[in-house]
């Protein structure tokens, strides 16, 4: 196959949408690490970019976009199971920890879906939106899954679950500083209630203490919001 043959091969196959997240993502993880980890310039943050400008150029719909990289879907199941490993690691101290965990993850959790709602009702937004935002702080494979239950849009939750994880990422270093907030748990525990995958990946880079605690939060999130919000959707409806 010559090289021609092979370009056009890339361009015309699902092929160029994995190439492009997995060079896109590269490309950040180099910028982040050449600019001494700026939080602005997350790997995240410049492959969103990359692969945004990419497809408002070339004029592709997301849903030949996600055909592309369905593969890397796929994998962000297992790839949230392997964060258990920190948290096992921490298992004993989560334990002393019981009660004031649910108590933050209720009303943090509760106060976040609120909040977001309660902005857009007010903004006059349509129920097909407002329900997509509900599902912001959970991770996308969850997100993806409740929010076809309770009537969203699943490709505008992705976009409110990936907007979510960034702010969170970017503001969450800044916010701690503000708040004088020192104990690694706390900003742990807080990326993973608001911002899910990306802000427990933000936690990784605190300590193993706050990607344990970050895990915990996430994945009690995404379960409770799985299972309670279509039940409550519906008594609302």
């Amino acid at each position: 196959m010559n090289f021609d043959a092979l370009v056009e091969y890339i361009t015309t196959t699902p092929l160029l949408w994995l190439l492009l997240t997995l060079g896109a993502f590269k490309i950040g993880i180099i910028v982040y690490e050449k600019f001494d980890k700026h939080t602005l310039l997350q790997p995240i943050i410049i492959s969103y970019v990359i692969i945004m400008s990419v497809l408002l150029i070339s004029g592709a719909s997301y849903e030949e976009y996600f055909k592309g990289v369905e593969i890397i879907h796929f994998f962000l199941g297992p790839a949230t199971v392997a964060l258990a490993l920190p948290l096992y690691r921490n298992l004993k101290f989560i334990k002393t920890l019981f009660m004031p965990i649910v108590l933050t993850l209720l009303i943090a959790g509760s106060f976040s879906i609120i909040f977001a709602v309660g902005l857009l009702w007010a903004l006059d937004a349509q129920l097909p939106t407002i329900l997509s935002m509900t599902t912001k702080s959970i991770t996308a494979p969850i997100a993806i899954i409740t929010s076809e239950q309770i009537g969203a849009i699943p490709s505008l939750a992705v976009g409110f679950v990936l907007i979510t994880g960034i702010i969170g990422a970017l503001l969450g270093t800044f916010i701690f500083k503000i708040m004088k907030i020192k104990h690694d748990t706390s900003k742990g525990f807080a990326l993973g209630v608001i911002s899910h995958g990306i802000g427990t990946a933000r936690a990784f880079e605190i300590s193993e203490k706050a990607a344990a605690f970050s895990a915990l939060a996430m994945g009690l999130t995404g379960v409770l919001t799985a299972i309670f919000l279509p039940l409550i959707i519906q008594f609302l409806m």
